[in-house]
């Protein structure tokens, strides 16, 4: 078992949270701050995933990265296979991240000072307290009263932001200026503009067409 071994194993089995995969597949422990970071299962990656790294690193100025998570909120944990299947993706091409933090407030702690890529989707979600645990005061140093601001304040104090791609809806092409945010957390997030970056594919789209095929 070579070192890039060793650290895959390592992450599947909890020894170590994230490491970093080059493009030639060198894995090293830990993760580089103030990177541009699109998170997900990339079941397959697609077009649409590209574009939007790349519409977001341009934005941000940062170095952009693909963070896959062993862990998922709701879903099973992904097995080694699936993990090299899905690796196997970004070969010769991106930088990933493989991490074993499931929610965005833990992705802050492994990834500092980075900007997060979401979709509109997804930052919809993040304002929702269904997505979040019980409310612990204890842990909210700055006493905002409900778990989902604590989660956005931590991930404020660790450096983090979030870049928001736009996406179709039912009710038309919704984008960041259309989310509900409270007082005081917009600045949290930026906007990728329509015209930097549209694309309404989706995995499960793909996999659908697949199996249609």
């Amino acid at each position: 078992m070579n070192d890039s071994d060793r650290l895959l194993a390592a992450v599947l089995a909890g020894g170590v949270q994230v490491v970093t995969v080059d493009p030639g597949g060198r894995i090293r422990v830990g993760a580089d701050r103030g990177l541009a970071v699109l998170s997900g299962a990339f079941n397959p990656l697609h077009d649409g995933h590209e574009g939007m790294l790349r519409a977001a690193a341009r934005i941000t100025g940062r170095d952009g990265v693909f963070e896959l998570s062993v862990v998922n909120v709701e879903k099973t944990e992904l097995t080694e296979n699936e993990v090299r299947e899905r690796l196997s993706q970004f070969g010769g091409r991106f930088t990933a991240l493989i991490s074993r933090a499931p929610t965005f407030v833990e992705k802050s702690r492994l990834m500092p000072d980075s900007t997060f890529v979401i979709g509109y989707d997804t930052a919809v979600r993040l304002f929702d307290d269904r997505y979040y645990p019980p409310y612990e005061p204890e842990t909210d140093p700055d006493d905002t009263g409900s778990a989902t601001l604590a989660a956005m304040s931590e991930i404020r104090r660790n450096g983090c932001a979030f870049v928001v791609a736009g996406r179709s809806t039912d009710a038309g092409f919704k984008t960041v200026n259309d989310l509900d945010v409270p007082d005081g957390y917009g600045a949290l997030l930026q906007e990728i503009p329509g015209d930097a970056f549209r694309e309404d594919i989706s995995s499960t789209e793909l996999r659908r067409t697949k199996l249609d095929g």
